[in-house]
């Protein structure tokens, strides 16, 4: 059974890198007494599916991965799964898709950010000097700056930082705080602006 979580990852759990998602999830589930679909061939390995993924340290709030479990699950998935995740981790919702739903990876075309500089300086005036396709921006406040990126796997955040970093609008990484707020199809998801108070 296809089913499609969506969950966060914050503290320290924003380090765990893409590639060691699917381990976390494939062993959280062990944990949770669920059987997972394994994939065929010489080494199979769990099905499982992520978003366009995200570079260690950015926060993400609503993440979505595709696991296939060989059961019905019940409707307590969702406590047996936080129970057995790693701390920072936490599992908010679940859908069930369309046995003919596109994957991830072709339903994916919006990815909603918020981004700050780490000491206060007013980065978003510099925004229009990058080549990215920002579909829609705002300030919600407290030097946050709001934006909404088309085709994030083929346009990831970590491109994006390392374009300003050739801009010189910041020296690296440790100048900006980055939260993925959502991924997603649909660009009328993004058009509520974000409030930071």
């Amino acid at each position: 059974m296809r089913t499609r979580l969506i969950y966060s990852k914050r503290g320290g759990a924003c380090f765990v890198p893409h590639i060691a998602l699917a381990q976390v999830f494939s062993r959280t589930a062990s944990r949770a007494g669920l059987k997972l679909v394994m994939t065929q061939g010489f080494s199979p390995r769990a099905k499982i599916s992520f978003a366009p993924e995200l570079p260690a340290g950015v926060v993400a709030l609503a993440e979505v991965v595709d696991m296939y479990f060989d059961e019905d699950v019940g409707s307590d998935l969702i406590p047996r799964m936080n129970a057995a995740l790693p701390e920072g981790f936490e599992i908010s919702r679940v859908i069930f898709p369309r046995e003919d739903a596109p994957s991830l990876g072709k339903s994916c075309h919006y990815a909603e950010y918020l981004i700050r500089h780490a000491f206060g300086l007013d980065i978003a005036h510099y925004f229009m000097e990058l080549s990215w396709p920002i579909v829609c921006w705002d300030s919600p406040g407290q030097g946050w700056f709001h934006f909404v990126i088309r085709e994030p796997a083929q346009y990831p955040i970590g491109g994006f930082v390392k374009d300003m970093i050739k801009k010189y609008i910041i020296d690296g990484w440790q100048d900006v705080n980055i939260v993925r707020v959502a991924v997603g199809n649909e660009y009328s998801d993004y058009l509520n602006s974000v409030s930071m108070s």
